[in-house]
């Protein structure tokens, strides 16, 4: 690749019919907000105007949807608007294409395209109760394990013993009073089994 220059990236345009809640919606609801969320968008902004339409009653749901770089503001934007609004919550996965041009540096060479997939997220959140039947709802006021698995509360008072219970020095980084105590003999050690030097004994034969 080093005659070939980077050039743009073309994704493939999604519509609402292409989003992964067909019979999510709830039947009273004629239309909903969708809000594309990308590594540059500004959260403030987007979240404020879905506040707004929420507040206006404009609708009634919404879909976030973001896509590599912008899948960590897709959540983040959901989980703020949960703050404000009691919203049931359905979210998937899926794969968006992605096609990049690459430009030749070089005569007779031909311009590449590469197909990419990339990971897209998609959010559901809904003013109003979802269908019966749906699996992975999540009612207002409740947390989600999608991507963020806690710790039971039984769990954590024996994981904080683990951590406080360490492992005590050896070697040379052993305190030094541990080491002068196994270095002296045993109270009540018999002295007559310690060994005579070779010297000692020679004298007295």
């Amino acid at each position: 690749m080093m005659h070939y220059r980077k050039a743009e990236n073309v994704e493939q345009e999604l519509s609402k019919n292409d989003l992964p809640f067909q019979n999510c919606m709830p039947k009273t609801h004629k239309d909903f907000l969708w809000m594309h969320i990308k590594g540059g968008t500004k959260l403030s902004n987007v979240i404020g105007y879905a506040q707004s339409a929420l507040d206006k009653g404009e609708y009634r749901s919404l879909v976030w949807s973001g896509s590599g770089g912008g899948v960590v503001k897709t959540i983040s934007c959901a989980e703020v608007l949960k703050r404000s609004h009691p919203l049931y919550q359905l979210t998937r996965m899926g794969y968006t294409s992605v096609e990049e041009h690459w430009k030749p540096q070089m005569d007779g060479l031909e311009e590449i395209i590469v197909n990419r997939q990339i990971p897209t997220l998609h959010i559901l959140m809904s003013l109003d109760e979802l269908p019966d039947g749906i699996e992975g709802v999540q009612n207002p006021n409740t947390t989600s394990d999608f991507w963020q698995h806690d710790e039971p509360p039984a769990s954590r008072p024996a994981a904080a013993a683990l951590r406080t219970n360490k492992r005590q020095p050896f070697g040379r980084n052993r305190p030094r009073q541990q080491q002068q105590q196994q270095q002296q003999p045993r109270h009540g050690q018999d002295s007559q089994n310690t060994p005579v030097p070779e010297t000692a004994a020679s004298e007295h034969t």
